[in-house]
């Protein structure tokens, strides 16, 4: 067999800083190979947009997009995002915010609880209903810590730069995004951006704001909200959005990689038939957690969901692959199970050494991030060899 006329998808997983130190190991392998530079879709999710970005917006070789990338992560970037919350001109923005949306905001909750009282003890019934989805949160949220986050990136790292304007050649990305309102994927693209429900945005995007959007864990983040024009079969229409962390509607970044996606149901409709997808992923947990306290619970249902669609993706890409729709897949799986691989090197990173990273932004320190990519880089190099050699 020969890869000459594959078509290469590659998908990186959120996760944090775990994920793009994890993800950096991967396309190391991928370079040594020279497969990197024949990747024609790059989808991305959270910590994987971090790193996807700045490999797509950049024109670097890879030994200084390694060294960067390296810098990024020593450092993390949560100081950043902190600082450009407090101390930066968003800080105004934010406050307005609060005074304003956020305080409209509490008002008009506390009238709809009010309004759901007379609905319940049927006083004023009609018209109840129209007047509560009048004082739905009215004002948009135009400031948060997470537009600071989008601010502090691109200040830093993208200046300015804009989806439409990729440097890397023949490449298209696609970051992943989740639309909350919908509940529904939201795809910011080079190609183009918007969901299916609303149809594509008439406005090219910051990428800083696309990552921004991608990385913003709800628990922490808020949700860009925001008002836009978008165009769907010929109409043009402005929709409001709250767009959030993409690793809620797809983890893994592949769905926008499945073919013989309908492009009336979906945007950024791509054609690839070798799917390779880094996972930034635990495995399969060893049954010492009890979660008995509601966060413990809500910590251990989240990352079951989570775990449930990892599996369920795991089985799509095998079921792909044996009907014969791609070509093959490679699944390099941070939590990847030692025994299970096959002439594992014997200088192997193990699983244990790494899987339990937290999935934040913190500064990494340099043995962390060495053994996080070099797992990464192992299990890329081994799938290769022992699965696809003829890459």
């Amino acid at each position: 067999m020969t890869s000459k006329s594959f078509k290469f998808g590659l998908a990186l997983s959120g996760g944090g800083s775990r994920a793009a130190a994890f993800h950096l190991g991967c396309m190391r392998a991928l370079n040594d190979r020279g497969l990197l530079d024949r990747i024609q879709t790059l989808s991305t999710v959270s910590g994987g947009s971090v790193i996807g970005a700045l490999w797509a917006y950049s024109d670097d070789s890879f030994e200084e997009f390694d060294r960067k990338m390296q810098k990024l992560l020593l450092k993390g970037l949560k100081k950043g995002i902190i600082r450009y919350t407090l101390f930066s001109s968003e800080t105004i923005k934010i406050l307005g915010t609060i005074v304003t949306s956020g305080l409209l905001t509490a008002i008009s909750f506390v009238v709809r609880l009010l309004l759901s009282a007379l609905g319940i003890f049927g006083i004023y019934r009609k018209g109840l209903r129209r007047l509560k989805a009048l004082l739905r949160t009215p004002l948009p949220r135009f400031a948060s810590r997470t537009t600071a986050f989008a601010k502090f990136l691109d200040r830093e790292y993208f200046e300015g730069k804009r989806l439409k304007n990729i440097k890397r050649k023949n490449l298209q990305i696609v970051i992943n995004a989740t639309e909350l309102r919908t509940q529904s994927a939201y795809r910011y693209g080079s190609m183009e951006s918007g969901c299916w429900r609303f149809g594509i945005l008439t406005e090219d995007t910051l990428v800083a704001q696309a990552v921004a959007a991608s990385a913003s864990f709800p628990a922490i983040l808020p949700a860009i909200d925001e008002q836009k024009p978008y165009i769907k079969r010929g109409e043009t229409a402005t929709h409001r959005t709250i767009v959030s962390d993409g690793g809620v509607y797809d983890n893994l970044g592949t769905s926008c990689l499945v073919p013989k996606r309908d492009g009336n149901f979906s945007t950024n409709v791509t054609e690839v038939d070798f799917i390779i997808a880094c996972v930034a992923g635990q495995g399969i947990p060893d049954g010492s957690s009890i979660p008995y306290f509601w966060p413990s619970r809500m910590i251990e249902t989240i990352n079951t969901i989570h775990r449930r669609t990892h599996s369920m993706t795991f089985d799509l890409l095998h079921r792909l692959q044996r009907n014969g729709e791609i070509k093959g897949f490679l699944l390099p799986y941070l939590g990847q199970n030692d025994s299970a691989l096959p002439c594992p090197p014997s200088d192997l990173v193990s699983r244990d050494q790494t899987f339990d990273y937290p999935t934040d932004f913190d500064p990494m320190s340099q043995k962390d991030l060495d053994l996080i990519a070099k797992r990464g880089e192992q299990l890329t190099k081994n799938l290769i060899e022992t699965h696809h050699p003829y890459l």
